[in-house]
């Protein structure tokens, strides 16, 4: 007998496997089989007979599902899609007594092609419905008819006598807003940038948000936001994704969009923008951000701010300029870009600013285009002027340039002269903090030389002391902190005027730096300035995108499906998540159920 047990239980694992197989295969046999019951489907909202008004420039989200007809349901999970229906427009007026409009193609977007309806289920997975006041005239209620298109995985379906949902909504009239954090003036027009100024209250915060893209070609008088001392108008400027084009200003002080940013401004796009500076250190979306002396309290952050455009700089006589400012004094960018042509025949030139103090931060951010001025030059910052504090540092992280970067001495693809003003880079430790920065520049090229002495001149072929150049850094304290940064590995790369982009002064990897292990580099004969840091080469044969990924840059921030990494945008917390399908019954075979 206990042989005969022992022999089942040796016996049972193989009839359980044997089991499992049969099931799958009946299962196997019962998704290719064709549906013997009619699923009869009609659309359904939470948002019929609601009807929104939409802002210009804005946008709602709608969550519609498919039903099921009582007692008409599938006996196969299904994939089924929508569309608009205009053909019941005319049928719902004459029932209602209405004469609503049918929505224009612009105002409207099916965001999820298809839900799924599972087997022997009522109602399916939520489809989201984009609408918007695209197209919309003043005034006018439209309806968006939404019915069944098609339903895929069986040819057994049906809709309903009345499949449809209709969605109201029309644009909501223009709202001034009363500039409170909850209440913020909104922008729609010109004028309302133009009235702009006239609303600032010095030591408080005035809050904006941009309702439309606004065209300003034409404008040639701006004056700038925040341009008088001591700086005290607060400001929080909500770009709601929305574009700037065509801005264009040469304001005596500070010319640029903000003057002196003096708060926020996020979600904005700046695009064929223009600056002129007669006699200022300035950048297309401020002068300053921010003031040095944090104590004051006046700070400038951006977040998710985009500049395209040009700032000619050739005639003033203040050093500093930049694609976003021309000074950092206190304040951050994050998850920003610059894609500009900045001339300057002064120093401090720079992809994002021109030069900066101590309470500063830039991290995710990007420049391309062309970038030159004298000395230090950088694709991201020109250059430091900060004390020698390592407790307050500078930090630069997870950025990358691909911009052409010209200039004569302290000049990088990243930085150009990160040093405390006027010192020795062996003799200090300034705090700057460069890690995990890629330069991908186009181009680092001297284009200018100098003398011994520091004046311009004409040196012979052997002169070099204007020697420099930095693939990350032009000139750069020894003991400042330099991690995880790499160029590209065929970087156009010359720093000295008289070779054609040849390896007489040629580029070498450097270790990590910290103030614990200093910078080493290489002795040039010759050479009186020469301390700049090239990091290391990216392997070859790497896209920019596979470079930042290995680095462990945020996918939340960074998009790296093309060959250069591109930021994201806000994401749209008013989406709500996908919720569990109802009404699904176990997956019953068919002559069980």
């Amino acid at each position: 007998m206990k042989k005969y047990i022992s022999y089942v239980l040796l016996l049972l694992p193989v009839l359980l496997l044997a089991g499992s197989c049969e099931k799958k295969n009946k299962e196997n046999q019962h998704v290719q089989e064709t549906a013997t019951l009619t699923g009869t489907y009609y659309v359904g909202s939470d948002a019929a007979g609601k009807v929104y008004e939409i802002a210009s420039g804005r946008s709602e989200t709608v969550l519609i599902r498919a039903l099921a007809d009582e007692g008409n349901v599938s006996d196969l999970t299904v994939s089924i899609s929508f569309k608009a229906d205009p053909s019941a427009v005319a049928a719902y007026n004459k029932a209602h007594g209405t004469s609503y409009v049918m929505s224009p193609g612009s105002a409207y977007e099916f965001t999820t092609p298809s839900v799924m309806m599972p087997r022997y289920g009522r109602s399916s997975t939520s489809a989201k419905l984009k609408i918007s006041a695209s197209g919309l005239e003043d005034g006018v209620t439209y309806i968006l008819p939404v019915t069944i298109d098609k339903v895929t995985g069986t040819d057994k379906w049906a809709v309903s006598e009345t499949p449809q949902v209709y969605i109201l909504f029309k644009q909501a009239p223009p709202r001034p807003g009363s500039g409170t954090k909850e209440d913020p003036y909104n922008l729609y027009t010109v004028q309302d940038l133009k009235e702009m100024k006239k609303l600032l209250i010095a030591k408080k915060v005035t809050y904006f948000r941009l309702e439309q893209d606004i065209d300003m070609a034409g404008v040639e008088d701006w004056e700038p936001l925040n341009w008088e001392s001591p700086y005290e108008l607060g400001i929080d400027f909500d770009g709601n994704g929305h574009t700037i084009s065509n801005f264009y200003c040469d304001y005596a002080s500070y010319p640029s969009f903000f003057g002196v940013l003096n708060g926020k401004c996020y979600d904005l796009t700046l695009a064929h923008a223009k600056v002129v500076v007669a006699d200022a250190r300035s950048g297309i979306l401020a002068g300053y951000c921010g003031l040095q002396d944090a104590s004051k309290g006046i700070r400038g952050d951006c977040e998710r701010v985009h500049i395209q455009g040009e700032l000619d700089h050739t005639s003033s006589s203040k050093y500093g300029a930049g694609g976003f400012f021309g000074f950092m004094g206190t304040g951050s960018l994050h998850a920003c870009s610059a894609d500009v042509v900045i001339n300057s025949k002064l120093n401090n030139v720079g992809g994002l600013f021109g030069y900066c103090g101590k309470v500063v931060e830039v991290s995710d951010c990007w420049t391309s285009g062309v970038i030159t001025g004298g000395q230090r030059v950088g694709g991201i910052g020109g250059g430091t002027v900060g004390d020698d504090d390592p407790a307050i540092p500078i930090k630069i992280s997870n950025c990358y340039s691909v911009a052409k970067v010209h200039g004569s001495f302290g000049i990088g693809g990243i930085g150009g002269y990160f040093c405390k003003a006027t010192a020795t880079p062996k003799d200090v430790d300034p705090g700057n903090i460069i890690e995990n920065c890629i330069a991908w520049n186009e181009e680092i090229r001297a284009n200018s030389s100098y003398k011994e002495d520091g004046s311009v001149g004409n040196p012979t072929p052997n002169d070099k002391s204007h020697y420099s150049c930095g693939a990350i850094i032009g000139w750069t304290a020894i003991r400042n902190t330099l991690q995880g940064c790499l160029r590209h590995p065929d970087m156009k790369y010359n720093e000295n005027i008289f070779f054609d982009y040849t390896d007489a002064f040629s580029l070498y990897n450097q270790a990590d730096v910290s103030p614990g292990s200093p910078l080493v580099v290489v002795a040039v004969e010759g050479a009186n300035y020469n301390y700049p840091y090239h990091g290391k080469a990216a392997p070859a044969g790497k896209t920019l995108s596979q470079v930042a990924k290995s680095l462990g840059w945020s996918q939340k921030v960074w998009d790296f499906s093309g060959d250069f990494p591109t930021l994201r945008p806000k994401s749209d917390s008013s989406e709500e998540e996908e919720p569990d399908p109802s009404g699904q019954l176990p997956d019953f075979y068919e002559n069980e159920f």
